[in-house]
C-alpha cells in the first residue's frame, strides 16, 4: 500500500521534499515520505526544504517563469524552436501551451508543498514555539510569493490554504477574485513578518522578517495601496539588515550579498538553466536582449552607467544577458527581492501619493529625488538636481528597466504604469487588451471543472 501511495503522491507533486542546497546546512537527504515522516524539528525542517526545493525548478525560478516576466514585455526575446516559448516571445499565448501549464502546475505544488509542512507544524507537539513559528512565517511567505506570483499573471486564480496528501483531500477550487488574492497573500505575509520578527536570522536563502515586509512594499505597490507600499518599503530601508553594495556588478558574482534580502539558491546538485539560456556557444533554448532594452543600457552607458557593461555584451551578434553567467554548473542564485527595488518603490509610492489633482508639474519631495539618485549614483550615472512628479514617475520605470533587466520585474511595471497598450500592444480599441491576462492553462481547466476562461481565450 505504501508504494502505490508514494506513486499517488508522486503524480500529484507531493510525493516527495528533496533537500534545498547544501549552503543550508542541513544533514543530507534525498527524500522524505509524504506521510508519517516528520517527527521533530529536523524532519520538520527537511520538509520545509522541499517547498523551497520546488520554487527551483525550471518551470518557476530555475528559468521560465523568471524569465517569462521580461520575454513577454520589452526586455528579452526567444530564439529558438520552442513553440511555447515562441507564443510567450510573441505575446501570443494559447490556452493549450504546455510550458503556461506546467508553470501553473508547479507553483500550485509548491503551495500544496507550503501547506503541508504548514499543517506538520501545528501538529507536532515535540518542538519549541519558537521552531515552529519560524517554520510557519517561512512557508507563509512562499504561499505568499506564489500566489502573488500568480496573480500577477493570470488575474483570479485559485486561493488553497490546506494542504493535498490523498485523492480524498483533492480539491475543485474555483478562481478567487483578484482582490480576495491580494487579501490573502498579505494576510500570509503580515503573519509572517510577526513570527520570523520573533525567529530572527538575516539568511537570504530563507525567508526572514524583512523579506516578508519587502515583499508586502511590492504587493502594495502593484496593488495601488501607496501608503502601505512606502510604510512597508521604508521599514526595510530604515530598520532592515541589507545594504547596498557599492559596486552593481557584485550583486551577480556574490551570493548571498548584502543586499539580497531574499534569493533562490542554487548549486552544481540543485542546477538552473539560466547560464546557458543566454550563452549562444551552448545548446538549447535561448533569451536574448530585445533591441529596445540593450539600446536602454548602451545609452546610460555612455553616461557613465556601469549596469550596461554588468547586465549585457554582444557575443555571436547577440545581445547576452550575463546576470546569469554560470555556463559550467549553472548554479548562480536569483534574486527574487533586493535592497534596490526597496529605494525605487518608497520613491514611485511617495510620488503616486502626491501626483494627482495637477500635482504632476510639482517639484517631488527632497526624499524622493534622494531615493532615485541612491540608484543613479551606485550605477555610475550623474545625480538628478530636480524633478517634477511627472518626470520622477518616468524615470523610477526608467530605473527599474536599467537595474532589474532579467530579474522578473518588468511585466508587473508596464501593468502597473498603464503602458502594456503603448509599448505591447495589448489595447482595447483593436480587441488585445485581453492580453494583459495570460490564458488559465487549458490542462487545468479540462480536469478542474470549477475553473473558468480568461476573456478573449
Amino acid at each position: 500500500m505504501k508504494k502505490y501511495s508514494i506513486i499517488l503522491l508522486a503524480a500529484l507533486g507531493l510525493g516527495t521534499f528533496t533537500s534545498c542546497n547544501d549552503v543550508l546546512d542541513v544533514e543530507p537527504t534525498t527524500a522524505i515520505e509524504a506521510e508519517g515522516a516528520v517527527i521533530d524539528f529536523t524532519t520538520l525542517n527537511r520538509s520545509a526544504l522541499g517547498a523551497y526545493s520546488i520554487i527551483q525548478s525550471s518551470n518557476y525560478y530555475g528559468m521560465r517563469y523568471l524569465l517569462y516576466q521580461d520575454v513577454y514585455a520589452d526586455n528579452l526575446f526567444h530564439s529558438g524552436t520552442f513553440t511555447t516559448d515562441r507564443e510567450v516571445s510573441g505575446r501570443r499565448i494559447n490556452a493549450s501551451n504546455l510550458q503556461i501549464s506546467s508553470t501553473w502546475a508547479t507553483m500550485y505544488s509548491a503551495i500544496n508543498r507550503a501547506n503541508i509542512v504548514l499543517r506538520d507544524a501545528d501538529r507536532l507537539t515535540n518542538i519549541t514555539d519558537a521552531q515552529r513559528n519560524q517554520i510557519k512565517g517561512e512557508m507563509m511567505f512562499l504561499r505568499a510569493l506564489v500566489h502573488f506570483d500568480l496573480v500577477k499573471v493570470f488575474g483570479a486564480v485559485p486561493v488553497v490554504l490546506a494542504p493535498t496528501t490523498t485523492i480524498a483531500e483533492i480539491q475543485s477550487l474555483g478562481r478567487t477574485p483578484v482582490a480576495e488574492v491580494y487579501n490573502a497573500v498579505l494576510s500570509d505575509l503580515q503573519k509572517a513578518e510577526t513570527m520570523l520578527s520573533a525567529a530572527g536570522g538575516s539568511n537570504p536563502r530563507r525567508a526572514t522578517a524583512e523579506a516578508a515586509i519587502a515583499l508586502q512594499a511590492r504587493v502594495q505597490l502593484q496593488r495601488g495601496n501607496n501608503e502601505q507600499a512606502f510604510a512597508k518599503a521604508n521599514q526595510v530601508i530604515v530598520n532592515g539588515e541589507s545594504s547596498l553594495l557599492p559596486n552593481f556588478a557584485e550583486l551577480f558574482t556574490t551570493e548571498g550579498n548584502a543586499e539580497s534580502i531574499f534569493e533562490v539558491d542554487f548549486t552544481l546538485n540543485d542546477a538552473n538553466g539560466l547560464g546557458t539560456a543566454s550563452d549562444p556557444t551552448s545548446a538549447g533554448q535561448k533569451f536574448y536582449l530585445r533591441s529596445g532594452a540593450y539600446n536602454a543600457l548602451s545609452a546610460s552607458g555612455q553616461k557613465g552607467d556601469k549596469r550596461f557593461e554588468a547586465t549585457t555584451r554582444i557575443q555571436n551578434n547577440r545581445m547576452r544577458l550575463l546576470k546569469y553567467e554560470d555556463i559550467a554548473n549553472n548554479a548562480d542564485n536569483v534574486m527574487v527581492i533586493r535592497l534596490a527595488e526597496m529605494y525605487l518603490i518608497r520613491a514611485e509610492a511617495a510620488v503616486r501619493m502626491t501626483a494627482s489633482g495637477g500635482n504632476n508639474v510639482l517639484p517631488v519631495a527632497p526624499q524622493v529625488l534622494a531615493d532615485i539618485n541612491m540608484i543613479r549614483t551606485r550605477a555610475g550615472l550623474a545625480p538628478l538636481l530636480a524633478l517634477t512628479n511627472a518626470q520622477a514617475l518616468t524615470e523610477i520605470l526608467e530605473q527599474r528597466r536599467l537595474e532589474f533587466v532579467g530579474e522578473g520585474l518588468r511585466f508587473m511595471d508596464l501593468k502597473r504604469y498603464n503602458l502594456t497598450c503603448t509599448l505591447l500592444g495589448f489595447c482595447p480599441d483593436t480587441g488585445t487588451d485581453f492580453r494583459n491576462l495570460w490564458p488559465i492553462p487549458l490542462q487545468q481547466i479540462e480536469v478542474n471543472p470549477s475553473l473558468t476562461q480568461n476573456p478573449g481565450y
